[in-house]
């Protein structure tokens, strides 16, 4: 393939060198110096491979390899870009460079006098680069049609009966052009309100508005590939829920017939075939005898796989409101109630979301009749992918919803609607599962955390199997450490015809039946070996396993973390290896649909998950990407597994990163950093970041730090003596390899590990520093609150997930106690180093307070960032950096005797604002 240099394309040759090693030191400007990829596509014969670089600050760049010839080209400053799936065709937009943008934004400049981008059009057989100017939006076709959609402003160089109209015209002054770019025709809509597209086929649907000084609308169903089009409805004040089946050869939408001003407008439901003159109309009066209710714009029209049934919302009018009182006159309370199915905080959590509750409602396109399958009782539904959309599977949790927030179970009684006769039929009470379809839409599957099995509903027959029930392994995780049932291992998938569920254990794929509880087939073998056997999907529109093709398989093998692509038969379980390696593999690697090439990424600590090519064989790997070519001068470090028995005299493991320049005849400084479990980690890829909330391990490695990650592993009722065992004794093992120096170790941890941390400092001396971020510290106060960002009771946690206490604070408060540093505070000896935000909706904002208090009142050192209107960590890039930066700072001096920085000396107040210049 020939590549013509234009304008701004650069060439770009890799010359695929592995990064060299060397001495440079990371500074935190390292932090918006490193890219990711992201967006990345391939063309269906495999031959273009197109994605984006992308870093913390600053713009993105547009890269496209071709490779037969190994070349890359690039283009600066991309906004979004798509690879046609023809693979003819490069589409994206070019922005102002983000420091440009600021300099304006500086100067006041207003939003709608920023400049546009302009749209880049790339011919890549040919070389040929087309740029259309000022572009507002732009959408590609998912066919291999190379239509593109695009939409711009009316300007005084339109046409002069657009430019005419402009004057008087209310409305949106935006023009649509679809191009068909392998012909270069065009067709433009003026005065385009909102569009959308068929699936899978040539189809848009569209709104135009017009008017004096009213907006009025009319909408129009069209093929875009013949410009055949009707107008199907017209002059309406108002138009919401654009939807195309996926054929699009219906449409359906909502209409105002005259402005309405209530918090629910009156909306009619307008249905239109594409051969249909006009479309036609329901009120609500048609779908319903409930005078309450209206049919609601805050759910999307949506389709049967067979276009033959049409889904939409209903919703109840709210009550009016006294407008009438002044705002002194209004009471304002919360009013908490113990028996409510949710209590207020979580009603108040969910205040939005619960203001546009919607009721389903199915269309019948051939009988022209409504049903309506949710309600106030059952107001949870699960819709089959394929087929005609008969059965519907309701779900009432609301019985189950007040115990939820101390089980930590969400049950449901499940029912099965057959909308061919009306009959809703209840199928079981209070299960703990989450059902759904099978692909075809005949079974009805879920896993039974209760049962920890498996199970099954036959919707025509109505019978529920256990499914896999005398096997010889087991479905549910084997390393289960919380004090509730166990979740299963996952689905692959069914087969083709919905005759078989595919399954995992810990190590293997199992053939399951879902009408034959006696039926079980291992299909592979990992078990004896401690292999890993998942399978990937390739083609996201396949939703279904093929039993006569082969099946791309991951492995993973337990004990030494190394991993394998491989190609399995389910017919003769025969396995062919295609690639492995002492790596982290891409559980998603993009398949070519035509080329039978795949782009994959392999990383390790010191390796980069940059892009690669293969064949269908894996005999022929090219590197794609080279986002990172600066981590070649920076020393980088290395990592390895480290194993030692814990105080329980059990195997335990973790995780050590070395310095670049490591010696183990010198001593170094070492952070401890762990959550649970890391070391299926072993070969995840560490690119300098400010993290949100953890140390950044190539970051501290360059700097001369040994960093250790241990396992935890837990019992019930004492989550704090689970971290002292596993911790202190995997620094006793490392302690005497004797390149550790004893009187600078630090701990650092974030949430769960903050709470950890704060346990192990009124347990251990040994210990320089810590920052603990986000850490409970008392049990007794933070059981009995509220996690704010869902309004859920935070008794759960404690009763049956994380901290694994396993009982009600009043079954045993000793437990609780024991586990609360709080109470030990008068222990510590480190200094502390506290991130708490004021607007955490995870852990109560007090626990850091708590924290901090204690340490002030023992005149103990200690320090507590709060960066303000931040969650549960900090978002805000400016805030990350900051973060990153003071918690070097603090381990700098006490773990390197680096002079302590004013904010530790002095530290801040209200009446000064602390600003550090990024």
């Amino acid at each position: 393939m020939k590549i013509w240099l234009y304008g701004l394309f650069i060439l770009v040759v890799w010359t695929g060198h592995m990064y060299a090693q060397n001495d440079k030191i990371m500074t935190p400007e390292v932090y918006s110096m490193w890219n990711t990829i992201k967006n990345e596509q391939i063309s269906l014969d495999g031959e273009i491979v197109k994605y984006e670089l992308t870093k913390e600050v600053g713009d993105k760049t547009l890269r496209i390899f071709t490779d037969s010839t190994q070349q890359t080209i690039s283009f600066p400053r991309v906004g979004q870009s798509s690879l046609l799936a023809s693979g003819q065709w490069i589409v994206f937009t070019q922005k102002l460079s983000s420091d440009s943008l600021r300099v304006l934004k500086r100067n006041k400049t207003p939003k709608d006098k920023l400049p546009l981008d302009t749209l880049v059009l790339c011919q890549l057989k040919t070389g040929e680069i087309f740029r259309i100017p000022d572009v507002l939006s732009v959408k590609a076709s998912d066919n291999d049609q190379d239509y593109i959609f695009y939409t711009k402003k009316i300007t005084s160089e339109a046409p002069d009966s657009v430019t005419q109209s402009k004057k008087k015209n209310p409305c949106s002054q935006e023009y649509l052009v679809i191009k068909n770019l392998t012909s270069n025709k065009e067709d433009s809509i003026f005065n385009i309100d909102d569009f959308v597209f068929s699936r899978d086929s040539s189809f848009i649907l569209y709104t135009t508005c017009e008017g004096d000084s009213i907006p009025l609308y009319n909408v129009f169903h069209q093929k875009w590939t013949t410009g055949e089009k009707k107008m199907i409805a017209a002059r309406l004040s108002g138009v919401k829920n654009l939807s195309l089946s996926h054929q699009g050869g219906y449409s359906g939408f909502l209409g105002l017939k005259e402005k309405d001003f209530r918090l629910v407008p009156d909306y009619t439901l307008y249905w239109a075939a594409f051969q249909d003159t006009m479309a036609l109309e329901y009120g609500i009066n048609d779908i319903t005898k409930d005078s309450m209710m209206a049919i609601s714009a805050h759910r999307p029209l949506t389709w049967s796989e067979s276009g033959q049934r049409m889904f939409f919302g209903l919703e109840y009018n709210p009550l009016p409101q006294d407008s009438s009182l002044l705002d002194d006159e209004i009471v304002d309370v919360e009013i908490w109630h113990y028996g409510t199915p949710r209590h207020y905080p979580q009603l108040n959590a969910s205040l939005d979301k619960d203001k546009k509750k919607t009721y389903g409602v199915m269309m019948d396109l051939q009988k022209m009749t409504f049903y309506t399958f949710e309600d106030k009782a059952k107001d949870q539904s699960r819709l089959s992918v394929k087929g005609d959309g008969r059965y519907i599977l309701q779900l009432r949790n609301e019985p189950y919803q007040k115990d939820m927030v101390w089980s930590g179970e969400v049950r449901s009684d499940i029912f099965v609607l057959d909308t061919k006769n009306g009959n809703s039929q209840l199928i079981i009470l209070s299960e703990t599962g989450q059902p759904v379809f099978s692909p075809e839409g005949k079974y009805v599957y879920w896993w039974s955390r209760s049962d920890s099995i498996w199970k099954s509903l036959d919707v025509e027959s109505k019978v529920i199997n256990y499914v896999g029930l005398w096997n010889f392994s087991s479905f549910h995780n084997e390393k289960n450490d919380i004090p509730m049932g166990p979740g299963p291992y996952g689905v692959a998938g069914w087969l083709k015809g919905d005759t078989s569920l595919i399954v995992y254990d810990r190590y293997d794929l199992w053939e399951l039946k879902p009408n034959d509880p006696f039926y079980n087939r291992r299909l592979t073998d990992g078990r004896a070996n401690k292999n890993i056997y998942r399978w990937i999907k390739l083609d996201d529109k396949e939703d279904s396993l093929n039993p006569d093709s082969l099946w791309f398989l991951h492995r993973v093998n337990e004990t030494d973390k190394s991993e394998a692509y491989l190609y399995f038969s389910m017919k003769d379980t025969t396995k062919i290896t295609l690639l492995t390696d002492s790596a982290w593999l891409s559980r998603k690697p993009l398949a070519s649909a035509r080329g039978h090439k795949f782009v994959f990424t392999k990383e390790d600590f010191t390796r980069f998950p940059d892009l690669w090519i293969a064949d269908t064989m894996f005999k022929k790997i090219h590197r794609v990407s080279e986002a990172n070519q600066q981590q070649a001068e920076f020393g980088w470090g290395s990592a390895s597994l480290f194993k030692w028995t814990n105080y329980k005299n059990k195997p335990n493991e973790g995780l050590i990163f070395y310095p670049h320049d490591f010696d183990p005849e010198k001593k170094y400084p070492l952070i401890v950093n762990f959550y649970e479990k890391s070391s299926d980690g072993l070969y995840r890829h560490r690119a300098p970041s400010a993290h949100r909330s953890t140390i950044n391990y190539s970051y501290y490695t360059n700097n001369g730090y040994i960093i250790f990650n241990p396992d935890i592993h837990y019992i019930t009722g004492q989550p704090g003596q689970d971290c002292f065992d596993a911790v202190e004794s995997g620094l006793d093992a490392l302690i005497r390899t004797g390149y550790i120096d004893e009187e600078k170790i630090a701990l650092q941890g974030h949430s769960w590990g903050g709470y950890q941390i704060a346990y192990l400092l009124t347990k251990s001396d040994r210990y320089a520093c810590a920052e603990s971020g986000a850490p409970v510290v008392n049990m007794v106060s933070a059981y009995g609150g509220i996690r704010w960002e869902t309004g859920l009771s935070r008794m759960f946690q404690y009763e049956k997930t994380q901290s694994r206490l396993g009982v009600s604070l009043w079954e045993n408060p000793d437990v609780y106690h024991k586990n609360s540093p709080i109470y030990q505070m008068d222990k510590v000896t480190a200094p502390v180093l506290i991130l708490h935000n004021d607007n955490d909706g995870h852990v109560p904002w007090y626990q850091g307070i708590e924290y901090f208090m204690a340490l002030r009142r023992l005149n103990k050192p200690g320090w507590l960032l709060n960066y303000k209107g931040e969650p549960h960590w900090p978002l805000k890039w400016e805030n990350r950096l900051d973060f990153n930066i003071r918690m070097q700072e603090f381990f700098d001096h006490y773990l390197k005797g680096k002079p302590m920085p004013e904010w530790m000396l002095k530290g801040g107040s209200p009446l000064e604002t602390v600003v550090r210049k990024q």
